[in-house]
C-alpha cells in the first residue's frame, strides 16, 4: 500500500472490538470524511475464542462493509490499510466490482464497474482449527431473512441456530416456528451516511449478502458454530440484465461465483461456507415449503413490510409486518406458492389474492416478459411456466389476471421449453457437504405436487 492517499479514494481505516461490550467499530474515510459503522454483538460469545481468527473475521467484516460508505463517490480506487490475504482480497474486488453493478447501471455510471485497489497481500492467515477433541459443538449457524428459503434450511440443518441482522418479527417468526434458537446482531450505520446522501451523494443496492456473511463468519468464528449455511437458489446466478454485453446481477452476492470466493476467505478462519439449495430452484423450494403448513404460515418475503405503511396492527396497537402483494417479490413469491396450493390456502397465507386483481397484470407480467426486476425474483423462465401450469388448472384457471396473462406465459414457456415439472428436480453446480445434501433429499422427497 503507497503512503500517499488520494483525496478522492476511498480507505478501508481500521476496526475493533470492545470485548466488554461487545461492541465491534469498522472506520472507513473519504473525501475528508470519517464514517464509522458498529455492529453489536451477543457478549456470551466473546469469550474463548482465538483472537488470531477473530482478528481475521473482522477485516473480512470491515472489507464488504465498507461497500456502503464508497458508493457515495464511487471514484474507483479503494485503499485498505490493514494487510489482507489473497482470498480477503478477492472478496472485496468482487463486492465492491460486480456486487455494485446494479448501482453502477442506475446510477448511469461504466459498467462493469471497474474499481483499483490499493493494498498490501499477506501469507499470514490463523493455525489451522483442531476440531478432533470437540464433541460439544454448537452445530451450524444459518442467517435468515424470514422468507421460503432460510425455513426450508431451518428443517434441514440440525443441530442450528439462527442469526439475524437487526431482527425483525420475520425472522423471530420463523426461527420460533422451526424451534431452533436465533441470534441476533445490531447493524447501526453511521448517521453521516444518510446526511451524506441528502446532500446528493450517490445512492443505490449494495451486496447485502456478502455483508452479511462477513458478520456471520464473524459470529460463527466468536460462538464455535460451523458450517455457516445460507440458502441462496441457482436464480441467483441469473443475471437481472446486460449493458453493453456485460451482466448486471442484483443478487451476484447470493451466486455460486461469489459463494465460491467467499468460501475460500472463511476457509482461512476455520469456517465452513455454502449454500444448501444452491441446486434448487424457486418453485423446488416453494414446494418442499407448501408441504410444511406450520412454517410456511410464517415467512414473509415482502421488502416492503419493512415500512409502516405495510404493516398491519394487533389487538392493543402492536405492529406487525404482513405482505403488501403489490411488490414483485410478493407477486413473484405467491405465484411460485399458488402452484402448489389451493386458492383457499394461499389467501389464508397471504392475506390476499392478488390474481384477482387485474390492475396487477403488469406487475405479473414483468416478471418473465421483459428485463427483471431488480429484486430477489426467480428466473424468467421459471415465472412463465409457473402462470402457464396455473392457467392449465381447475382451482386457479379461472381467476382474472391467469386468464389474462395465461395464453402469454405459455407461449414463452413454450419456446424456453420451460414447466414446473421441469425446474423440481435439483441441478448443477453446488458445494453442500453429504450429510447435509442427504437430509435436504429426504426434505424434498416429502414435498407437495402442483395442484391441478
Amino acid at each position: 500500500m503507497s503512503d500517499h492517499v488520494a483525496d478522492d479514494a476511498f480507505v478501508v481505516a481500521d476496526r475493533s472490538l470492545d470485548l466488554a461490550t461487545g461492541e465491534a467499530a469498522f472506520t472507513y474515510r473519504l473525501a475528508g470524511d470519517e464514517f464509522t459503522e458498529r455492529l453489536t454483538l451477543d457478549t456470551d460469545l466473546l469469550p474463548g475464542a482465538d483472537p488470531a481468527r477473530v482478528d481475521a473475521a473482522l477485516d473480512l467484516v470491515h472489507l464488504v462493509m465498507g461497500t456502503s460508505y464508497y458508493k457515495l463517490r464511487a471514484a474507483g480506487r479503494v485503499v485498505v490499510q490493514r494487510p489482507v490475504t489473497k482470498a480477503q482480497a478477492a472478496v472485496a474486488e468482487a463486492a465492491y466490482t460486480h456486487g455494485l453493478g446494479e448501482f453502477a447501471a442506475v446510477n448511469r455510471l461504466p459498467v462493469p464497474h471497474e474499481v483499483a485497489f490499493d493494498l498490501e497481500l499477506t501469507d499470514e492467515r490463523p493455525a489451522p482449527v483442531d476440531r478432533g477433541g470437540q464433541r460439544d459443538e454448537p452445530g451450524a449457524l444459518l442467517p435468515v431473512g424470514g422468507g421460503k428459503d432460510s425455513a426450508l434450511a431451518l428443517v434441514v440443518v440440525q443441530p442450528a441456530t439462527a442469526l439475524a441482522v437487526n431482527p425483525t418479527d420475520a425472522q423471530r417468526d420463523v426461527a420460533r416456528s422451526a424451534g431452533v434458537p436465533l441470534i441476533g446482531v445490531r447493524r447501526r450505520l453511521d448517521p453521516l451516511l444518510a446526511e451524506r446522501t441528502r446532500a446528493g451523494g450517490l445512492n443505490g443496492h449494495v451486496p447485502v449478502t456478502a455483508i452479511n456473511s462477513g458478520v456471520a463468519t464473524l459470529v460463527a468464528v466468536l460462538g464455535g458454530f460451523d458450517p455457516v449455511v445460507f440458502a441462496n437458489e441457482r436464480s441467483a446466478d441469473e443475471e437481472t440484465l446486460s449493458v453493453n454485453g456485460a451482466r448486471v446481477n442484483h443478487q451476484y452476492s447470493k451466486s455460486y461465483e461469489f459463494e465460491r470466493l467467499f468460501a475460500a476467505a472463511a476457509a482461512e478462519v476455520g469456517v465452513t461456507y455454502f449454500s444448501l439449495t444452491r441446486q434448487l430452484s424457486e418453485l423446488a423450494t416453494v414446494a418442499a415449503v407448501a408441504n410444511l403448513p406450520e412454517l410456511r404460515g410464517e415467512i414473509l418475503s415482502c421488502n416492503r413490510s419493512y415500512t409502516q405503511a405495510h404493516m398491519g396492527f394487533r389487538d392493543g396497537g402492536e405492529a406487525v409486518q404482513r405482505w403488501c402483494l403489490h411488490c414483485d417479490k410478493c407477486l413473484f413469491t405467491f405465484l411460485c406458492f399458488a402452484v402448489f396450493l389451493t386458492p383457499e390456502e394461499a389467501r389464508e397465507m397471504f392475506g390476499g389474492d392478488p390474481l384477482r386483481d387485474l390492475s396487477l397484470v403488469d406487475g405479473f407480467r414483468r416478471l418473465w416478459a421483459t428485463e427483471k426486476p431488480f429484486d430477489c425474483v426467480g428466473e424468467r423462465a421459471e415465472s412463465a411456466a409457473a402462470m402457464a401450469h396455473l392457467a392449465g388448472s381447475a382451482a386457479w384457471g379461472d381467476h382474472p389476471v391467469v386468464r389474462a396473462l395465461g395464453d402469454e406465459a405459455a407461449s414463452f414457456a413454450r419456446v424456453t421449453g420451460a414447466t414446473v415439472e421441469g425446474f423440481l428436480p435439483p441441478r448443477g453446480e453446488h458445494s453442500v457437504p453429504d450429510r447435509y445434501l442427504a437430509s435436504l433429499r429426504r426434505v424434498l422427497a416429502e414435498a407437495r405436487p402442483p395442484v391441478t
